[in-house]
């Protein structure tokens, strides 16, 4: 492997992220031919096939899903190294990736903010999916945290709650359940409801709730995202099951009410999940790095070791008023107003 180069690990790891030379080359600003051809000189110093087409894509083979593994182990290490000497410069530095379920970029946000102007040398890249997704980044490392309703639990990782998270029903003001003072679950047989698309952490909660109350939808119409759902309710194509954390601006222009719906608000929790595999989340590396580091400046100390930690912390101080506003009541009448 004399000729191998960081530039070909970085490509490989794209294209087998996403099974695709084409898209590995959109995402490392290359033509589609250049990656082809760093590939096949990876494979022909490797002495070994890495891929195998499929379709118009490509597949790992079992060769490549073995050095998948190698290739991450070194660019993580690659990355410890430069916190490490960023962080022995007295500079404070390093990039921390952030998965976020899509209901929680109407909070996470204002966390971000407060984030940044004490730590603005830290680089913050959010990637934006639905909870299985996540679960698939978490799992091969290519997130260092995760924030989401349900932590997996085919993963081994450590979560933190850090904030309630009710979901509701809508509807337009104009609706005929919008003027209802209470509405029972039966009521909601005789009108078409929104729903989320299948991996959906907010589909998940629905559909706990629905078998609880041996309740079955005679229609629904699915749609894979928040704000595709709100736009048809406000258009009075039907119902919707959501989290109220993605309605706040619309109650306060009064153009979505919440349904007063038996046992509702249904109330969850968010939590922030890394995995406890990378020993404390690939977030945390500047910490770990330190800690093997023997001779010098002594490693930090509880949630300021990495900027997962350092995430952690302002979670915390963030979460106490994430949600402000979580009973029904109070959601209606800011609806009302």
């Amino acid at each position: 492997m004399r000729n191998l180069t960081l530039r070909q690990l970085r490509i490989f790891v794209s294209a087998a992220r996403h099974s695709s030379f084409a898209k590995a080359a959109e995402e490392m600003h290359l033509t589609a031919p250049a990656v082809s051809m760093q590939m096949r000189d990876l494979e022909e110093d490797l002495g070994i096939s890495l891929f195998a087409k499929k379709g118009r894509g490509v597949t790992l083979t079992s060769a490549g899903e073995y050095f998948l593994v190698y290739a991450r182990r070194v660019l993580t290490a690659l990355r410890e190294a430069e916190d490490m000497m960023a962080k022995l410069r007295g500079i404070e530095t390093g990039t921390l990736t952030i998965g976020l379920v899509s209901t929680a970029k109407y909070i996470i946000p204002k966390l971000l903010a407060a984030f940044r102007k004490e730590h603005p040398g830290i680089q913050v890249i959010i990637q934006v999916r639905n909870r299985d997704q996540l679960t698939v980044l978490l799992r091969d490392g290519e997130i260092d945290i995760a924030i989401m309703g349900r932590p997996p639990k085919d993963l081994d990782t450590r979560s933190e709650s850090f904030s309630p998270h009710p979901h509701g029903f809508i509807a337009a003001p104009d609706h005929a359940l919008a003027a209802s003072s209470a509405i029972s679950i039966e009521q909601l047989e005789q009108h078409e409801i929104m729903v989320r698309e299948q991996g959906s952490g907010t589909r998940a909660v629905m559909e706990g709730f629905f078998s609880e109350h041996r309740f079955r939808p005679l229609s629904t119409i699915e749609m894979s995202s928040n704000e595709t759902i709100k736009q048809a309710v406000m258009a009075g194509l039907g119902i919707s099951f959501v989290s109220l954390h993605t309605i706040a601006l619309e109650l306060r222009h009064g153009v979505l009410r919440i349904l007063p719906v038996q046992d509702t608000p249904v109330m969850r929790l968010w939590h922030v999940v890394r995995d406890r595999r990378l020993g404390g989340g690939a977030g945390c590396r500047r910490n770990r790095s330190a800690d093997r580091a023997g001779p010098g400046p002594a490693p930090d100390k509880g949630l300021g070791g990495g900027p997962g930690r350092l995430v952690h912390r302002y979670i915390g101080k963030f979460g106490a008023g994430a949600a402000d506003c979580v009973s029904l009541t109070c959601y209606r009448e800011k609806s009302l107003r």
